[in-house]
């Protein structure tokens, strides 16, 4: 399993999550073994993008938890789970600087 921290936006939690497929499995491997697995990731991004902007959360702060095995050195994704969060203040803190001279 893989675990994004909270971000921002459902969109930027789903690069975090790109990020991590290409650091993880793109560049350790090549030939078949890397283009399979590459097909997989390139058809779970699609589904993410789609779901969450049918769903109309895009730009709502979220957290991604993708559930995932390798076989045979392949990346298989078998699901993810999207929390998506209500960001709003909860009140303001004001420090003010003092110069002692």
């Amino acid at each position: 399993m893989f675990r994004t921290t909270l971000t921002p936006t459902v969109r930027g939690a789903i690069s975090k999550v790109r990020r991590w497929f290409y650091a993880t499995f793109y560049s350790k491997e090549r030939g078949d073994v890397r283009e399979a697995s590459k097909e997989n990731w390139t058809r779970l991004a699609r589904m993410l993008v789609e779901k969450t902007s049918e769903e109309g959360v895009s730009d709502k702060a979220g957290r991604i938890s993708l559930y995932y095995y390798v076989k045979d050195g392949v990346f298989v994704p078998v699901r993810a789970e999207i929390e998506v969060f209500e960001l709003k203040p909860v009140g303001k803190i004001e420090v003010k600087i003092t110069s002692e001279a």
